[in-house]
């Protein structure tokens, strides 16, 4: 029998040469396939470095801006960006500067930067792509809008030696020229507070506040312990004064002449370089006032704080409202400051700045107040001189007789001679001695008894009134030395200078009440030890009333413009990064 054809030696050859063509087929396409997914591959990886280099990029552009953004000015700025990039290794990544692209103030920073480079790639190359370029911008703006400073500032006798003074006038201006000059108009506001013995508020400010009123002298108040245990100012409406009024401190000195108390140991400085400058956003105005501070008095830092925690304290608004109402504060804008605690916008700062410790202030006893309230021992006689008009016989009033004729008649009982009151009224005291029962004449220079003073109504040529002074009133007259000088009675002397004074013991207690419930309601305190004996008392205060340790700059003759310079350059910081 034939074989059959199928499955024979032709076919097998043919099934053979078939299966090499299809592997050869696999293959081509195995190998297309891998190439595919290499290049793909490739491309995956060469799209990570690009990616992992931009991450690496960006977030160091990210650090930079947001650093340079608390920088001092631009180009303080501009470096601390340089810096990031030299010590990340990628100097050569930052682009130029371009306008616009860094801006600093004091309240706010806009800050961008650029970066580019490229990269190598790898697998990318074999479809053509030779490199990739991988770029980075980013920007970082930080703002806070406002900013209310109080200075602080002590102007005690002691200013004057050493041309601290002097220094202390350069520093604050270039603190205030930094301050405003770098912030958008009408978002800071600067008040100044000097102080000595004690703190002359404007008569603007006085007037707004409820005071009980005893003198026309001057403006100092006078504050019970407790008004330093918070910030908010007890005077008229405010939460903590229950409408009671402050007292009006007596104006004195402990020595000088009669009317003329411009002594150094003067209670109050009613002189317009001692008084405070409230809520100013003028640089011209703030310099003025800076340039006319002179060095007088005791030192009563206390009393410059409570000021200076009031200004910042939003119970205050009612004394800003009533300065604008009255035009003593030209900007109506200033109604809404000082602003509320807590105010995410509005950053507090005080800066006390003091050259010594606390001393010693005198006060008259209140209880019981001896010297205090009516009828003290001075005395005003008021009259008014008088021109003679006509005489005219009292027999006969139809006959008048002027000039020389009239006048030497006046002297006769038969005439009556007419005056007329010429020029304003005028007045002369005298200071009765309880000692000696007798008047002195304070003009004249003469004792009188008690007969002739309570004759001059009829001896004085021009006679109006007689007026027993009140105790407040007197003290703006004469001093303490002066009534025991003429009088022979030391117990007033011995009342103020003995009795109830403050130390500067007791100073310090209050000033540090004060400074804690400033701080408890969020300001920001900063102090200057300005030529203080390392480790001393006023060194140790002024410490404990700063925010912290490093709120506290020790400063020596020129150098207290740099403690004024890093103040405000921690201020920028403070208010970028609140």
């Amino acid at each position: 029998m034939k074989a059959s054809s199928r499955g024979g030696p032709g076919a097998h050859g043919a099934a053979a040469n078939f299966m090499r063509d299809e592997q050869g087929s696999a293959t081509v396409f195995a190998f297309f396939i891998f190439i595919t997914m290499l290049i793909m591959g490739g491309f995956a990886l060469d799209t990570m470095r690009h990616e992992s280099e931009r991450a690496s990029l960006q977030a160091t552009l990210d650090r930079a801006v947001l650093a340079a953004a608390s920088a001092a000015d631009e180009a303080q700025a501009r470096e601390i960006i340089e810096d990031y990039f030299d010590k990340a290794g990628k100097t050569d990544y930052l682009l130029a500067e371009q306008d616009g692209d860094i801006s600093v103030t004091l309240n706010s920073a806009r800050i961008t930067a650029r970066a580019q480079t490229t990269i190598d790639t790898y697998l990318m190359k074999l479809s053509g792509v030779e490199t990739l370029s991988v770029a980075g911008l980013s920007t970082a703006e930080v703002r806070i809008p406002k900013l209310e400073v109080v200075l602080v500032l002590d102007v005690s006798g002691s200013m004057a030696s050493n041309n601290k003074i002097v220094n202390l006038r350069t520093a604050a201006k270039e603190f205030v020229t930094t301050v405003l000059g770098n912030s958008t108009p009408g978002d800071t506001v600067i008040s100044i507070v000097p102080f000595s013995f004690s703190v002359s508020p404007p008569l603007s400010v006085y007037n707004a506040l409820a005071v009980n009123e005893t003198h026309d002298y001057s403006t100092c108040l006078e504050f019970a312990d407790n008004d330093y245990t918070h910030a908010t100012l007890t005077s008229g409406s405010s939460s903590l004064s229950s409408g009671i009024p402050v007292n009006q401190m007596i104006y004195t000195s402990v020595y000088g002449s009669f009317d003329n108390l411009n002594q150094s140991w003067r209670s109050c400085y009613n002189d317009d370089y001692m008084r405070i400058l409230p809520y100013s956003t003028s640089v011209a105005e703030l310099h003025s006032k800076i340039d006319a501070l002179q060095p007088d008095g005791n030192t009563s830092g206390n009393e410059g704080m409570n000021w200076g925690a009031a200004l910042l304290d939003p119970t205050f608004r009612q004394v800003t409202s009533a300065m604008i109402a009255a035009g003593d504060l030209s900007d109506p804008n200033l109604i809404t400051v000082p602003a509320d605690y807590g105010d995410p916008d509005t950053l507090k700062v005080i800066v006390f700045m003091g050259d010594g410790a606390n001393t010693t202030s005198y006060f008259f006893d209140k209880s019981p107040p001896k010297y205090r309230g009516p009828n003290s021992d001075l005395y005003e006689v008021r009259y008014q001189d008088r021109v003679f008009k006509y005489a005219y016989n009292k027999k006969n009033v139809d006959r008048r007789l002027y000039g020389s004729d009239g006048l030497s008649k006046c002297g006769n009982n038969r005439w009556v001679c007419i005056y007329e009151a010429s020029g304003p009224e005028k007045s002369v005291f005298y200071l009765y001695s309880p000692r000696y029962n007798d008047y002195y004449a304070i003009e004249d220079g003469e004792f009188l008894s008690v007969s002739e003073f309570n004759d001059l109504p009829a001896t004085l040529d021009g006679y109006i009134s007689t007026t027993q002074l009140s105790w407040e009133v007197a003290w703006g007259l004469m001093s303490p030395d002066y009534y025991r000088e003429i009088t022979g009675v030391s117990d007033a002397w011995n009342d103020y200078i003995g009795s109830e004074f403050v130390d500067g013991s007791k100073k310090n207690t209050l000033m540090q009440s004060v400074c804690s419930a400033t701080k408890r309601e969020g300001v920001v305190v900063y102090s200057i030890g300005f030529e203080v004996p390392v480790g001393g008392t006023a060194e140790t205060e002024l410490t404990k009333c700063a925010t912290s340790v490093s709120h506290y700059y020790r400063a020596q003759g020129t150098n207290i413009s740099s403690a004024f310079s890093a103040i405000a350059a921690n201020v920028k910081h403070l208010r970028l990064t609140q």
